[in-house]
């Protein structure tokens, strides 16, 4: 994958958009991501309001805005920190939906968060439907590790629902941690407990799902589940000295494409 800095990144798009032809708004769309802001620590709020004036001025049209989590860096229950959360956010001009990650419901006070977090973020599991395109926000850190399991609410059971309501219309899924293993710290890390990633392949699987969306790696990934692409979008959040990103796709006739755009 080549990286962009601003100027050639536009070029690129408006060559692009020339070269694509009229299409039904139901196989030809456009959608950003976001992922592990840590927004309350270093300077990522600045970032963030980076990322957002960038994803605004994009020569395409942006459908919606998908943040996949660790909004912020462990201080939900810090009013002032998610007041300006918020606040940038707030300056997309796309709609923009939350899945909240591991550093957003922790182990700390973890029924407080969560009251936060549906409060001023949204619900844990939702679905949205873009030109006949349904897009479904899960909540999956219960599945990931030893996490606190909210009274009445099971990833699985939630994701099932949302794919059987899906139909056989195409599904794009949005989550914070992959399934998949991952290197980080100088760590192995061998991804979620096996019972419970082949349950959840077995759903995705099962159903119309035409790609899988992540963050919490901090790093830039392409993996399959079988013939569905899952990808591990890098972070806006500068952490391990990283530069930050976002992420833009193009969905078109059940494949999705993608470009990394860096912070100049």
């Amino acid at each position: 994958m080549r990286f962009l800095t601003r100027p050639r990144l536009y070029l690129y798009l408006f060559l692009w958009v020339l070269a694509v032809p009229a299409r039904a708004a139901t196989d030809h769309f456009y959608f950003a991501q976001m992922t592990d802001t840590h927004f309350g620590a270093d300077d990522n709020l600045e970032r963030g309001r980076r990322v957002v004036e960038l994803i605004n001025q994009l020569p395409v049209p942006v459908e919606f805005v998908a943040h996949t989590g660790d909004i912020l860096a462990d201080l939900i229950l810090e009013p002032a920190v998610v007041d300006q959360t918020l606040e940038v956010m707030a300056g997309l001009q796309a709609p923009h939906f939350y899945v909240p990650g591991n550093h957003d419901l922790h182990k700390n006070d973890a029924d407080k968060a969560l009251a936060v977090y549906l409060e001023r973020f949204g619900p844990l599991v939702r679905s949205e439907e873009f030109g006949g395109v349904v897009a479904i926000f899960l909540y999956v850190e219960t599945l990931a590790r030893d996490w606190p399991v909210f009274t009445g609410y099971d990833p699985l059971a939630e994701l099932e629902k949302a794919l059987k309501q899906a139909g056989d219309r195409p599904v794009l899924l949005f989550q914070h941690t992959p399934p998949v293993g991952g290197h980080f710290r100088n760590v192995i890390y061998p991804g979620w407990p096996a019972e419970n990633r082949q349950r959840w392949e077995a759903l995705v699987r099962g159903h119309n799902v035409k790609g899988i969306f992540t963050g919490h790696y901090h790093k830039d990934e392409l993996h399959w589940i079988g013939d569905v692409p899952l990808f591990v979008a890098p972070p806006v959040s500068g952490s391990w000295g990283r530069q930050g990103t976002f992420r833009l796709y193009e969905y078109r006739d059940g494949r999705v494409s993608y470009r990394t755009v860096y912070l100049p």
